[in-house]
């Protein structure tokens, strides 16, 4: 489960970013001091001074504010790539991992179905009665506690899997998301990714708590 916090780490990480890219793109692409409002012009009309005039004329914007806007889109996007790229090998080594625990309680599994079809202990506790019951009761009692942990073990293993699939596809939708990420990106897309990113409606709250209780 440590893949899991730490892909939930980055989920969190992305979205702050994702935020603040949409905070950086209104900001850069804000309308100009709407001229046909009564109220604005009576303001501008009694503060006509040299800068206010100079500001309006460049269309409400700053030089030096503008560059300093474009940086932090820039960093903001090369910080989603980054997310991704460290996502998507927090999925591949978690894609490994339940594999091997997959494998290793589908071995185990076959196991204990051959240990139970097998005639020596039948055998043993029908010529032997007297000799063997109380190394039979002895087995039995194991037996039951190998098929307990059995049990557990691929209830553990269902618990990972479904879990990988919502993982995944939560990175789909992270991917998706920051792919279509442009400085032409309407404003209500934006807000609806923004929107999307924070839900994770991929994700089952109810499945994730069950997989950190069953985790040992």
């Amino acid at each position: 489960m440590t893949k899991v916090a730490q892909f939930e780490e980055q989920a969190e990480s992305g979205n702050r970013l994702l935020v603040r890219f949409r905070q950086e793109l209104e900001y850069f692409r804000r309308p100009q001091i709407p001229a046909e409002s009564e109220v604005m012009n009576q303001i501008l009309k009694y503060n006509r001074t040299g800068r206010m005039t100079s500001y309006l004329e460049a269309g409400c914007r700053l030089h030096c504010q503008n560059i300093t806007n474009i940086n932090q889109l820039r960093s903001c996007e090369y910080g989603l790539k980054d997310h991704m790229n460290k996502a998507k090998a927090l999925l591949e080594d978690l894609e490994c991992l339940v594999e091997d625990v997959y494998g290793i309680t589908l071995t185990a599994s076959f196991s204990a179905l051959k240990v139970s079809d097998s005639p020596s202990i039948d055998s043993k506790l029908t010529t032997e009665p007297s000799i063997m019951e109380e190394q039979g009761v002895s087995t039995l009692q194991e037996g039951d506690k190998n098929v307990e942990q059995l049990d557990s073990d691929v209830s553990l293993v269902t618990a990972m899997i479904i879990l990988r699939n919502m993982l995944k596809l939560d990175y789909t939708m992270q991917e998706k998301t920051v792919s279509a990420l442009s400085l032409k990106t309407p404003s209500s897309e934006l807000e609806g990714y923004c929107l999307m990113w924070g839900l994770r409606p991929f994700i089952d709250d109810n499945v994730m708590r069950l997989a950190w209780k069953m985790c040992p």
